[in-house]
């Protein structure tokens, strides 16, 4: 679970750094987050500037699993602003949660909202595409404080979290497993890794993507595992056509080639298939009420049986 409502000792530490001698204005909360709890509070200085920042605070999992989440994000956000990636400024830090109650990031508001419902599917998808391959073509020395993607990989296939009636998420994570040796020993790219690339976490103003948000989960490691989450979900929102448009933008924009496509695929779907029904209450929230949760663990396991049917 995420904390909830902002106290009152926490604001009055974001307008004491933000906008000293000034006064908050209002405060409302952000759709979307599941792991944090997230709000937008609009500031006025003394001077009569306005302005608005975003509030986020590590949810209750986030805490118990990788208490520096909120250091990593704070240190990764400098780092990208520093290469002109599309990210917030991150404005204060509190890793102790003192008065938020919480770990926590301020950070600036971009412009923008989540786009989930495109008129123009193949623009978007372009977009989307071209904005990962930037973010995998950044130099990685600035980023040598993150971990190495294989420490989670491992994490995640030691023990079979899942549904053991549920013979898809069984077989879904036995392949998995067997197949991971071979891609851990092959020659593989190291890149910055989002850890979480999918629609929701990006920004759109008049269907021009602005920013990419929510930097929990970065890595250094292959960059097929930002292209198999990204592909998970277009598969959820527009189907598996869309997601496997997405997969030839990105190679068109650039992109580094994706291999190890049904291993990646597949340790993907040891959680979507697992997690969807909870997942699938963010879509109604992001303007997609008609991703229901049946619908949505219908296409996450038709996603996850396509995996399991790919020759590589």
């Amino acid at each position: 679970m995420a904390p909830r409502g902002l106290p009152q000792a926490a604001l009055a530490r974001v307008r004491e750094v933000i906008a000293p001698n000034g006064r908050v204005i209002r405060v409302r909360p952000l759709h979307g987050g599941l792991s944090s709890s997230v709000h937008l509070v609009h500031l006025e200085s003394d001077d009569g500037t306005r302005q608005a920042v975003v509030v986020r605070r590590l949810g209750e999992y986030w805490q118990r699993t990788d208490p520096a989440a909120c250091a990593r994000e704070f240190k990764i956000l400098h780092a990208l602003r520093a290469l002109s990636y599309p990210v917030p400024q991150p404005l204060l830090l509190d890793v102790q949660g003192g008065p938020f109650g919480a770990p926590t990031v301020v950070m600036s508001r971009l412009p923008g909202k989540p786009l989930l419902a495109p008129r123009k599917r193949s623009e978007y998808l372009q977009q989307i595409a071209a904005t990962l391959a930037r973010l995998h073509a950044l130099p990685v020395e600035p980023f040598a404080f993150l971990n190495d993607q294989r420490v989670n990989v491992e994490r995640t296939l030691a023990a079979f979290p899942g549904d053991k009636n549920d013979p898809l998420q069984a077989t879904v994570w036995s392949e998995a497993r067997a197949a991971w040796p071979d891609v851990a020993r092959a020659k593989r790219y190291h890149t910055l890794v989002h850890g979480d690339y999918w629609p929701g976490n990006l920004l759109w103003v008049r269907g021009r993507l602005t920013g990419v948000v929510d930097w929990e989960q970065p890595r250094l490691g292959d960059p097929a595992k930002d292209l198999a989450t990204c592909r998970g979900d277009l598969s959820v929102l527009f189907g598996l056509d869309a997601a496997d448009e997405f997969v030839e933008r990105y190679l068109e924009a650039g992109g580094l080639a994706f291999e190890n496509r049904r291993f990646w695929n597949l340790l993907i779907s040891i959680y979507a298939v697992k997690e969807i029904n909870h997942w699938a209450s963010v879509y109604p929230l992001l303007g997609r009420a008609d991703i229901t949760p049946a619908l949505a663990r219908e296409r996450i396991r038709a996603f996850a049986e396509a995996a399991l049917a790919m020759s590589a």
